[in-house]
Parts: C-alpha cells; sequence; structure tokens
C-alpha cells in the first residue's frame, strides 16, 4: 500500500473519533516543545468525507485573522468544500516579529509546525492526503517556498503570493507544481534583487523561477498569455511527474494580494495531486 494511501486511511479513522464544528475554531497543538496555535476553517457541510486541506500563511508581523480577511479563503472553503488551516507565525526575522523561519535560521522550526498542523488536523478531520496544499502572502510566500521544497512529500502543489523563493539548500524528493504571483513594482519583497532588498530577501523572482523550473525538470519555453493590460501569465506545463509552473506578473502591481488571485490558486490546487 503507497504512503499516501496508508496515509489517508488513519486519517479518516482518526477522524471518526474526533468531532470539529464547522467553521472557524483557533486550534493549540505542542510542535518541537513549543506550543504553538492555528486557525482551522471548517466548510460548511462537512460531514466526516474525506476533503482537501490549505495551509495558509499570514505574511510577517500579521496573524491568521489579517489572512482570512486578505485571502477570503473561508467563504472560498465553503464555497468549494475544502478546510484551511491558518497557521500563526512566531519566530523574529530581521524586520518584523510574528514571521516565519523561511531561511532556516536559528529558532523556531516552522517547517516541523507545518507538518505538526497538517498531522493535527488529519486527527480531526477526514483529510485527503493527495489534496494537501500551501499558499502564503509575503513572509508566508517565503514560507510557503521552502515548505514546497521541504514538504514535497506531503504536498501536492503550492502557491506563494508576492515573495516566491528558492530556498537555500532546496532538493525537494519530488517536483511539486507551483504557482506565484508578483508585482514588478513591489517595494518589499522587490522584483529584482537590488542593495536596498530586505536581509531576508535572497534573490530576485527570475532567478527563483529559473532554480525552480530546473529542480522541477521542466521544458526552457514558456507559453505567455497577456491576462489584462499588463497582466502577464507565464506556464511552463511540461515539468516532471506531470507538475508544472505558472507565474502572473503585473507590471504596476506592489506589494499586495492581487484580485482573483484565491480563486485562481484554488482552481491551480484542483488540477494537482499526490
Amino acid at each position: 500500500m503507497s504512503v499516501v494511501a496508508t496515509l489517508a486511511i488513519l486519517a479518516a479513522s482518526a477522524a471518526a473519533t474526533a468531532q470539529v464544528a464547522t467553521g472557524r475554531s483557533l486550534q493549540t497543538i505542542v510542535s518541537g516543545g513549543v506550543e504553538r496555535s492555528y486557525l482551522l476553517y471548517v466548510p460548511e457541510g462537512y460531514a466526516g468525507r474525506a476533503i482537501p486541506l490549505v495551509l495558509n500563511f499570514h505574511g510577517s508581523g500579521g496573524v491568521p485573522e489579517n489572512q482570512i480577511a486578505t485571502s477570503g479563503f473561508d467563504e472560498l472553503a465553503d464555497r468549494e468544500g475544502f478546510a484551511v488551516a491558518f497557521p500563526a507565525g512566531l519566530f523574529a526575522n530581521t524586520v518584523s516579529e510574528r514571521s516565519w523561519n523561511a531561511n532556516v535560521d536559528p529558532g523556531v522550526d516552522d517547517v516541523r509546525f507545518a507538518r505538526d498542523v497538517i498531522d493535527d488536523v488529519s486527527a480531526k478531520l477526514a483529510i485527503d492526503a493527495s489534496r494537501v496544499y500551501a499558499t502564503g502572502f509575503s513572509g508566508g510566500a517565503r514560507m510557503t517556498s521552502r515548505l514546497a521544497c521541504e514538504l514535497a512529500d506531503r504536498l501536492a502543489a503550492a502557491a506563494p503570493v508576492a515573495g516566491l523563493q528558492y530556498p537555500d539548500g532546496c532538493t525537494p524528493v519530488r517536483a511539486v507544481s507551483i504557482l506565484a504571483f508578483h508585482g514588478k513594482a513591489d517595494r518589499v519583497n522587490q522584483y529584482e534583487l537590488t542593495g536596498s532588498s530586505r536581509p531576508y530577501w535572497h534573490m530576485g523572482v527570475e532567478t527563483a523561477l529559473a532554480r525552480w523550473r530546473e529542480a522541477n525538470g521542466c521544458a526552457s519555453d514558456a507559453q505567455v498569455s497577456e491576462v489584462t493590460t499588463g497582466l502577464e501569465l507565464r506556464v511552463w506545463p511540461s515539468c516532471s511527474n506531470g507538475a508544472e509552473i505558472r507565474i502572473y506578473v503585473d507590471a504596476d502591481d506592489d506589494h499586495v494580494w492581487p484580485q482573483g488571485a484565491s480563486e485562481r490558486i484554488w482552481s491551480f490546487f484542483e488540477q494537482h495531486s499526490l
């Protein structure tokens, strides 16, 4: 029996003994010896059938409630029938507290925390282990980039918004589909690396894209289309193991979660499973 099938059976069995109400609830766990928390959103109408799970990470200095308001993934979850975990950051980076240890500096182990959140939700709900995803904004996007590398065994796809990176020392065990969004006018996580870029921002977006394409074994040429004036979509559809890479680049966007991004993210996730 495959690892994914075994995980699905264990999750369904555990969920049979746990009861979590639909809607939003605060969950606490101990991860790496530290008490951590996340907001869990269970879609209306959930009745025990295995459903997808999305991890949705807030930006540096934020809280889970910020990311709920920014992304609207609670309402989207109700419409589409998936669960969402909004983890709370604890790491203090060079700019702010309540961030994510996306560069694996000393201190908080947020990769372990993400694994523990997946396991904790799977013990409370019936989660389809082949359909677990991650997204996030800004610092949460950098964390999502890290997880796409280090949790390639658990994530079917990842969608960093305004924060795509290729983590140092990244050697994913499998190709992971990536959907990214970035504005060329971003003044926080700059599209091009410059001398004024923040210390945690290790590379420009084009460099990160090139490294993900190499890691995923993608074809060299992108399919390019103009979505709207100034908004370009680039797609590398032929990567290893059925993976793909997509990025929406807006010539005018600053550091934002673009309008329509949430729906595009879920549409992308729906197309990919382990």
